[in-house]
């Protein structure tokens, strides 16, 4: 999916969260591998770098709840080689946000929040879209996209 919908990887739900903020939340309470052949970090790190290649922006999102990725990252206790990893295209994406504009820090903030309001909205309002929602039964978290 996310590499023929790259967008896909930035859709936030009616929480605000991406899949990134859903993958740090969620997945080293669920991760199971019946085959045991890679580690729950390994998983993890593969799918960050899937997430990174495909929507960079969307590492600096916070959800409904001001909470970014590396938060729930460290709450979940995410190993810190993922952690790292998730700050790195933090801090890149802020770098490049300054090289596009050389603006302050609130500046790029409040850029950055209204392309977060500017994407919901336009993945919420796609007329031609279909759009689902359903309760993860794992997690009991509520999942919106597009199909």
């Amino acid at each position: 999916l996310i590499y023929q919908h790259p967008v896909a990887a930035s859709i936030q739900d009616n929480e605000g969260k991406t899949p990134l903020h859903h993958l740090c939340q969620s997945f080293m309470l669920n991760y199971q591998d019946a085959s045991l052949l890679l580690s729950v970090s390994e998983c993890m790190m593969s799918i960050v770098n899937m997430l990174k290649d495909a929507a960079p922006k969307s590492f600096n999102l916070e959800d409904n709840d001001y909470m970014n990725a590396v938060e729930y990252a460290l709450e979940s206790d995410t190993d810190i080689k993922v952690v790292k990893t998730i700050q790195r295209a933090c801090r890149d994406d802020w770098r490049e946000r300054k090289r596009e504009t050389d603006a302050p820090h609130e500046a790029l903030q409040q850029d950055l929040h209204r392309i977060q309001m500017d994407l919901r909205s336009q993945h919420l309002s796609c007329p031609d879209s279909k759009f689902t929602k359903r309760i993860d039964e794992s997690t009991g978290i509520p999942i919106t996209g597009q199909l």
